[in-house]
């Protein structure tokens, strides 16, 4: 019985897609096959070869099935069975995103709510994101939400894995604001590589310009290991040389403002004042607002690679305002140095000078004068006066 009815399987295969027959037609010959067929495993067999033929004419016809598959009164009971219906859902469900059915979408959702399963509920959440199942992107944002935050708790590490991973998946698709800050936290949370890197890829996706989102995440209260994190996203994403510079201002700002309270803290706070200074500095767009920061930086910091990353993004400015920040600081070195004290590293000094001759503002130019009688060292007095005449050029 079962040989013959594969028999009739592969002619009916073979025979429909050629028939001169309308779309209706094609897909009335196979619904009546599927519901005459007597068991789930030859339903399954049915379907798997309605879903190869990868026909949108019958994305219709595939949905009634899936509609009456999943509000069947039907109980079964028997493991076998369970696991056949769930590999139904499953065939048509990957099936029905790969066709783009949007239409099918409330019907998966109900499997998203109701089924047990969760790698089948993982399918569902993909087969929404898959055919453009817009209108539940608040749901599947929630529910990954919920999942980071431990409010859903999945103790099977696979089953978590899969679920995060299919949201990630259907809100890369769906391109909506609102899944942004879901896979972010996704991205840096306590998951697979695998799936950290996916959430890292969906980010730039998502959204062209995350530099709203990426500023709250930063301006709220959150660890500086994760407002670091929010400003590499923002330098990796596509959003415009302006707005990121807004971006790296905000994050210098809070860096500078809230103090860390661990040594891990603290060294991300730094590591969060080096990263901004450095965007601010390699994206060159003048921003006064970027310039004050830049500047207490500079004052605040005794850490030479924060004081020379300070120095070398005020050197892309030619403002007045940032030839003041520079000129001050090389002003009152000047006068220690003469002063007597003395300076076993002048790396500082010699950034100072090198930004102010980039500057090509003639302001610097009092300043720079005054390295030569201030007792540096020959080599940091060459540099002071090879920088005047850069002002003269």
């Amino acid at each position: 019985m079962r040989n013959r009815f594969l028999f009739i399987l592969i002619i009916v295969t073979l025979v429909v897609p050629v028939s001169m027959v309308s779309a209706n037609e094609t897909a009335a010959v196979w619904s009546r096959i599927y519901e005459g067929t007597p068991t789930l495993e030859n339903k399954l067999s049915v379907m798997k070869s309605i879903c190869e033929l990868h026909d949108r004419d019958l994305a219709p016809m595939i949905t009634d099935t899936l509609t009456e598959l999943v509000y069947s009164k039907y109980q079964y009971t028997t493991t076998r069975d369970r696991q056949l219906i769930s590999d139904l859902k499953r065939v048509m469900i990957t099936e029905l995103g790969n066709l783009k059915a949007v239409d099918a979408t409330p019907v998966m959702f109900k499997v998203f709510e109701e089924e047990d399963n969760d790698f089948l509920k993982a399918i569902a959440i993909s087969g929404i994101g898959a055919a453009g199942g817009r209108d539940y992107a608040d749901e599947i944002a929630d529910f990954l939400r919920y999942i980071n935050l431990d409010i859903i708790q999945i103790e099977n590490n696979e089953k978590r894995e899969s679920l995060v991973g299919a949201c990630i998946y259907s809100l890369e698709r769906l391109k909506m604001p609102v899944g942004f800050e879901p896979v972010f936290y996704a991205a840096v949370g306590g998951y697979s590589r695998n799936t950290i890197a996916k959430a890292e890829r969906a980010l730039v996706n998502i959204m062209e310009d995350p530099s709203d989102e990426l500023a709250s995440i930063i301006r709220a209260d959150t660890p500086y290991e994760i407002r670091y994190a929010a400003l590499s996203v923002e330098e990796r994403s596509n959003a415009s040389p302006e707005r990121k510079t807004e971006v790296a201002s905000a994050a210098l700002e809070v860096s500078l403002v809230y103090n860390a309270a661990t040594p891990r803290e603290r060294e991300y706070q730094s590591r969060s004042k080096i990263k901004a200074a450095e965007m601010i500095r390699d994206l060159g767009v003048a921003d006064d607002n970027a310039v004050q920061w830049l500047g207490r930086m500079l004052n605040s910091s005794s850490d030479i690679n924060e004081v020379v990353t300070s120095l070398q993004a005020l050197g892309t400015y030619s403002s007045d305002s940032a030839v003041e920040v520079l000129s001050k600081y090389l002003r009152d070195n000047n006068q220690r140095r003469a002063s007597g004290i003395q300076y076993n590293d002048e790396r500082a000094i010699r950034e100072c000078i090198n930004a102010l001759g980039n500057s090509g503002n003639s302001n610097a130019r009092a300043e720079l004068t005054m390295v030569e009688f201030s007792n540096w060292s020959s080599q940091t007095i060459r540099m002071a006066k090879n920088a005047l005449k850069q002002l003269q050029q």
